[in-house]
């Protein structure tokens, strides 16, 4: 049985691709709208950190849909996907979700770039600058529903599998969770990625920052993907035979251990842990650790959406 097509297999590669790219979306934000808080105040939009993570999440959710809109059987009627919406369908839902959050994710953009943008027009567009200056007014509300949806987006990615309830290993409870922590490690990751190479200082406040709350969700991420694992294999039958055929020998039991496992978390684990707080970042040290979890974070994807449709209840 070849590691990509197999009989029982319903949703192939750019499922996995659209699924990280809603969890990278969903996580650049949100350190976004941290940093913007907690760190840089009103001059947010100058830090190419920022500025990376605001480029990250829009760019990242088009394609998201691109793709999706791409994979469906006919592509040219994906209109109706946004405008007749089922309650009880997980993907109607989600597509719903993703349209509140692009209207909150750009309202958020002009309240970050109003002063820049308002520069920028000098007075020549007076509509522009009634427009920022009424949703600035609305900054605090749009900010705590935008960090809402992002939150519920990163989920989404997990609930959407679980929806495959014939698959044990994907109608699991863990897996939102999962996936939205998994999200939010890779939002950290594209967020720095992008500063760096955007001209941000590897060592400035925002690095440190980052880096501070990236330890303990790897270290979160790490206890999910056991309780995850531990819950199935507990379970005994079906979800036990999934669950040890996934991590056993073969293909994608070399892409957990050694793609996961080590590249995606006990690298940019190590490098966070032995790196002291004091001591001074440099580019390749941010980019390489950056890297690390973008892969091992698109490779937990493609690993958990593969091998859970291998097994059937």
């Amino acid at each position: 049985m070849s590691p990509f097509h197999f009989d029982s297999l319903v949703w192939p590669w750019p499922i996995a691709i659209y699924l990280f790219l809603a969890g990278i979306s969903a996580g650049a934000i949100c350190f976004a709208v941290l940093l913007k808080h907690f760190k840089l105040g009103r001059d947010a939009y100058k830090s190419g950190f920022v500025q990376a993570a605001c480029l990250i999440a829009p760019l990242a959710v088009f394609a998201g849909l691109g793709i999706l809109v791409i994979d469906l059987t006919k592509p040219f009627d994906f209109w109706k996907i946004l405008v007749f919406y089922n309650p009880t369908s997980v993907m109607s839902v989600g597509v719903a979700v993703l349209m509140v959050y692009q209207v909150a994710l750009f309202a958020w953009l002009a309240c970050v770039f109003k002063t820049p943008v308002l520069n920028w027009c000098n007075g020549r567009w007076p509509i522009v600058s009634k427009i920022f200056n009424a949703i600035a007014k609305h900054e605090a509300t749009i900010t705590g529903l935008l960090v809402m949806l992002a939150l519920s987006l990163g989920a989404y990615t997990g609930f959407l599998l679980s929806a495959l309830t014939t698959y044990p290993m994907l109608n699991n409870p863990v897996l939102p969770l999962l996936f939205l922590i998994s999200g939010l490690s890779s939002g950290a990751a594209g967020t720095l990625l992008g500063g760096v190479l955007l001209n941000g200082n590897p060592d400035g406040k925002e690095v440190h920052f980052i880096h501070n709350i990236e330890i303990p969700i790897i270290l979160l991420e790490i206890v999910l993907l056991f309780t995850f694992f531990a819950g199935l294999i507990l379970t005994g039958g079906q979800s036990q035979v999934a669950a040890l055929a996934a991590i056993g020998e073969g293909f994608w039991g070399w892409i957990f251990w050694a793609g996961v496992v080590v590249v995606g978390l006990s690298m940019p684990l190590a490098f966070n842990l032995f790196m002291k707080a004091s001591a001074k970042r440099k580019f390749s040290y941010v980019a390489v650790t950056a890297s690390c979890s973008l892969v091992g974070v698109l490779l937990l994807r493609n690993f958990i959406l593969y091998t859970g449709q291998m097994t059937i209840a």
